[in-house]
Order: C-alpha cells, then sequence, then structure tokens
C-alpha cells in the first residue's frame, strides 16, 4: 500500500471541496501538475483512475489521493451513476510517498525512536502517514464531515467559518489515516454506521428507536453508544442534523414555504422545525433564505 507521509507543524490546509455527481458513460477528467492534492471519496458508483501507470477502482466507501505532481486519468466510464466528493488540499513543509513498513509503522523524520530535538525551543515535527487509496474505515462518517466543510462556503463572510473549515478538514486528515493498519472497522463503527445509513435513508419517517434497532439488528442502547462514541451524538441527534441539511437544500433550491420544508424533511410541527433550525444554523430558516439564496442565483 502506498502511503503519502505528511511531516508536520505545518499541518496540510484545505483549499476547496465540493459534491460532483457522474452519469453512466462519464468519467473524471485528466490533468496534470494541479499542484493540490485531490482526495477523492466515493459515496455512490464507481470511480475508475490512473495516476503515473497504476489503476485505481474507487467504488462506495473508498478514498482517493491524487498527487500535485502527477498525472492523473480516468482509465474508463463509469458504469453507473456515480455521486463522489472532492477536496483540494495543499502542504508547505515536506511530504513523501512510502511504499514499504518499518516494523509496524512509517518512520521517517522526527519520528524515528529515540529522536530529540535540538533543544527545548526548537520545533518537534512528526510524520502523519495518510493511505492513497484506502477502503475508509468510518466512511459515513468521513461523508458527513465533508459535507460540512463543503457547506460552509456558503458562509465564508461569517466570523470563524474559515477556521472551522480548517479544522473540520484536520479531522478529515485523521479519518483517513485511522485507515492504515486496520484490518476492517470495528464492532462500533459497524453498528454506527449502519445506524447513520438508515437514519438518512428514512429521514423522512418518525424517528422510533426500536424500529432502527430492529432494522439493524442491534439493541437500541447499543445503538445509543456506538454512535455517540462514533459521531459525537445519539440517534436522534444524528437524524435531526441531517434533516436540517436537507432542509438548508430546500431553502436554496426550492420556493417551498417553510412550513412545506418542515414537512418535507420529517418535522411534524414547523414551529419546532424553526426551533432547532435556529439553535443549529444561528439564524431561522426564512433568514437563512434571505442571506444564502444570493450565492445560487
Amino acid at each position: 500500500m502506498s502511503v503519502i507521509q505528511f511531516t508536520v507543524p505545518p499541518l496540510p490546509h484545505y483549499i476547496a471541496s465540493g459534491l460532483s455527481l457522474l452519469s453512466a458513460g462519464q468519467k473524471h477528467p485528466s490533468r496534470q501538475n494541479i499542484d493540490v492534492f485531490d482526495l477523492l471519496l466515493v459515496d455512490k458508483g464507481c470511480l475508475y483512475m490512473g495516476e503515473e501507470g497504476r489503476s485505481y477502482e474507487v467504488s462506495e466507501g473508498h478514498a482517493l489521493i491524487l498527487r500535485p505532481d502527477s498525472y492523473h486519468y480516468a482509465v474508463a466510464d463509469c458504469k453507473e451513476d456515480t455521486l463522489y466528493h472532492w477536496v483540494h488540499f495543499q502542504t508547505s513543509s515536506s511530504w513523501s510517498i512510502e511504499t514499504e513498513r518499518c516494523g509496524e509503522h512509517f518512520c521517517s523524520g522526527d519520528d524515528r525512536p529515540g529522536y530529540m530535538p535540538a533543544s527545548a525551543f526548537s520545533t518537534w515535527t512528526f510524520s502523519v502517514p495518510v493511505p492513497q487509496f484506502t477502503k475508509v474505515v468510518q466512511p459515513q462518517k468521513l461523508s458527513d464531515t465533508i459535507t460540512e466543510l463543503t457547506d460552509l462556503n456558503r458562509s465564508l463572510h461569517i466570523s470563524g467559518a474559515k477556521l472551522r473549515q480548517q479544522t473540520l478538514f484536520q479531522e478529515v486528515i485523521s479519518l483517513l489515516s485511522a485507515s492504515i493498519g486496520m484490518n476492517g472497522p470495528s464492532p462500533q463503527s459497524i453498528c454506527a454506521e449502519r445506524a447513520a445509513s438508515y437514519l438518512r435513508e428514512h429521514y423522512k419517517e418518525q424517528f422510533s428507536a426500536k424500529r432502527l434497532g430492529e432494522s439493524i439488528n442491534f439493541h437500541p442502547v447499543y445503538i445509543a453508544r456506538c454512535m455517540q462514541k462514533v459521531f459525537g451524538c445519539s440517534p436522534a441527534a444524528y437524524l435531526q442534523r441531517y434533516r436540517i441539511e436537507q432542509s438548508k437544500l430546500l431553502l436554496l433550491q426550492s420556493n417551498y414555504t417553510v412550513e412545506r420544508i418542515a414537512e418535507e424533511v420529517g418535522f411534524n410541527h414547523p414551529a419546532y422545525f424553526t426551533a432547532s433550525f435556529t439553535k443549529i444554523e444561528g439564524l431561522s430558516p426564512r433568514k437563512y433564505r434571505q442571506r444564502f439564496a444570493w450565492i445560487n442565483q
């Protein structure tokens, strides 16, 4: 497995991101020396990519990082509709490609056993290994994090939004790095990912912890514990956040009333929807629409 070794600090930094859909028969563009790393995470379908003579089938739940100094290209058209996130990032520090393991870990620079900085005031750098191509251990969590990262592009005029993006991007790096050396996802991750997928698929329906447990064959108490560990929230809170994300799309892309949008995303009471939206976003649905609708015009 090829691993990209980043020497930090400074940390790799976020530049831009988005969500793209390729229909069957389309393919990812070919580019050379684009001067940024290009992370691809596939939510649905498969990308058939090549870089420097190596081919990759980036299917659902897999991630590929295309290098800034290489030629990458599509080796085949998509065989089905393919939905994927892309994230452009860069680092002002050194990085390298490692293909062999040194003991249990990749070793380079100041990570070497027994290494000490020249003085107490020297910068202590270390290496962060990130797989160039991997099956992601927590694909839904990574997808959610990138979605939040991209959604913040609408809020860059708000104080703290850019800092929040850089913080989220470090979480992206951590999630990718966690895929190295893993024989597979933990039982807790499997449970949480299945629960998240079910909630996203059935977000318009009334929430029932019992029905969730029956659907994915885990006890509701165990599901709640796993989701708290993996996503940092309960199943009900995860569902509410996802409903709010869907409502934001409708606020910007439709002429539906707030009451209609509340119903469309699974809220039974418009007043509760408005209160929940305001608590999470810091402004009401109507003010959100007024503030951001012009961006999509």
